[in-house]
Order: structure tokens, then C-alpha cells, then sequence
């Protein structure tokens, strides 16, 4: 069925072409080349960026005067074909634990400095938090990411955290000192906290999935939920129990 052009916002979607363009170019792009790949006066489309920029769907690099992607924009990039297998191992323990808590489940996997989301199951509950599979987020951020820190080598963990930590929220850890003793701290317990530093209102808590010695996790299984429902002790008694569970699970069979 064709559209009725009467009915759609001209502004709007010039604004979605101009996103359009920066997901699919493939790195920052200067206004005017946005504005020329768009059709649209520079002024106009200075307007409609900033506007973006407002609502977090761009973003503006003020030394280089590019444009980008924003946080709020997920593109899904192919995921490697060890995932499935490891959605498949992974998703029995998945379904025992949203059982017992009730609360949303997430498995992820590390692509570089970034956990990407490949499973998910959902709470029952009206309030919960969740995440949407395919999505990126920053290893320093989230349960998931520092889970898997915290079974990494000092020279890898050095590689994995970038010298500038960006803020997801004003909880972040974005001292890169701070984050560290944070990651030393939670080795000892073998599960990491997000304490609202990805999302406000949000709290996680992370394992990181076994593999054979002397080889640093490349997956993790964490719980979210909104903050009011996840107070400290029930973290730590999530947290016990993500450890043991993680620390169950034999995903060698899918990297082989």
C-alpha cells in the first residue's frame, strides 16, 4: 500500500533522512556533507541536527565538527556464528533464573570495548527493565561488560577500558583509577554491579560464563531490574547465585 504524501511531516522526514545517512556513512561527517547528501540548506539542516542532538540521536564531535551516531540510535551489526550456539547452551539456565527472581535476564557477549545484547528473557512483572538484543553498550557501563573484566589479564583489561570513559549516566565510574579498584574489588565475589550507570533506574548484576583456564570470558549472564525492586541485599543474593550458575555453564562446545 502506497503512502498518502499529505500526511506526512516534511521536517520530520528530512530529520529521519539526515539519520539515515549518518547509520549508513561510515564514520563522522561534516554538516555539509549531510546537508548535500540530503538535499537540504545547511542552515536547515543545522536545525534539524541539533534538534537530533537534543534527543540524543546525534551526536556532535565540537573539535572535528563532525557528526555521529547517538546513544539512543542501536544499529545490529552481524553477530559471529558462535552466538546461536551459545543463545542455545546458555538459555535453559536463563529461563531457571527468571523463574526464581522473576526479574529480566540478559545474555551478551564482548566485541572489543562494547557487550553485545544476543539473548534475552523478559520478567513477568508490569516494572522491569530490558534490553533489546543486537544492542551495544560500553564494557565500563554495564554488569554484563565488567563481569568479563574482571577474568581478564591487567594488560587486557588495560586494552579493553578506553583512557576516556564516557557517561552514560551521572552514576557512571568515569575515572578510569576509580574503575579499576572497582573491578579489583568485585573479583574476590566473582559478579559485578551496575548501580544505575547505564540507565537511571535501572540496576544489574553480572557473571561472567566459564572457559578453559587461562582464557579470559568472552560471554556473561547478568539481571536487571528497576533500582526500587533491586536493593543491596537482594544483588548480592542474586549475584551468589549468577556466579554459581554462570560458573555451570559449558559453552566450549560452540568454539570449537
Amino acid at each position: 500500500m502506497s503512502l498518502d504524501r499529505r500526511y506526512i511531516v516534511a521536517p520530520v522526514h528530512k530529520s529521519m533522512q539526515l539519520l539515515d545517512a549518518l547509520v549508513s556513512g561510515k564514520g563522522p561527517m561534516a554538516l555539509s556533507v549531510l546537508a548535500a547528501s540530503t538535499a537540504l540548506p545547511k542552515t536547515t539542516a543545522f536545525r534539524y541536527l541539533y534538534t537530533l542532538r537534543a534527543s540524543g540521536f546525534v551526536s556532535y564531535d565540537e573539535r572535528t565538527e563532525r557528526y555521529a551516531i547517538g546513544p539512543r540510535v542501536t544499529v545490529a551489526s552481524p553477530l559471529p556464528s558462535f552466538a546461536e550456539r551459545i543463545k542455545e547452551i546458555a538459555q535453559p539456565a536463563m529461563l531457571r533464573l527468571q523463574r526464581q527472581f522473576n526479574e529480566t535476564v540478559n545474555l551478551g557477549i564482548r566485541d572489543g570495548t562494547d557487550i553485545v545484547y544476543i539473548d534475552m528473557v523478559g520478567s513477568s512483572r508490569l516494572l522491569h527493565a530490558e534490553a533489546k538484543i543486537g544492542k551495544r553498550d560500553p564494557l565500563h557501563s554495564t554488569a554484563l561488560g565488567k563481569a568479563i573484566l574482571l577474568t581478564l589479564g591487567v594488560s587486557e583489561i588495560d586494552r579493553a577500558v578506553p583512557r576516556r570513559m564516557v557517561a552514560r549516566t551521572p552514576h557512571t565510574i568515569t575515572n578510569r583509577d576509580h574503575f579499576l579498584d572497582d573491578i579489583a574489588r568485585s573479583v574476590a565475589r566473582k559478579y559485578a554491579l551496575d548501580m544505575e550507570e547505564n540507565e537511571l533506574g535501572a540496576r544489574c548484576v553480572a557473571a561472567a560464563i566459564s572457559q578453559p583456564a587461562g582464557r579470559g570470558a568472552m560471554a556473561a549472564i547478568s539481571i536487571s531490574g528497576p533500582s526500587q525492586l533491586m536493593s543491596d541485599d537482594t544483588l548480592a543474593r542474586m549475584g551468589r547465585v549468577l556466579a554459581g550458575t554462570a560458573g555451570s555453564i559449558d559453552i566450549s562446545s560452540a568454539l570449537n
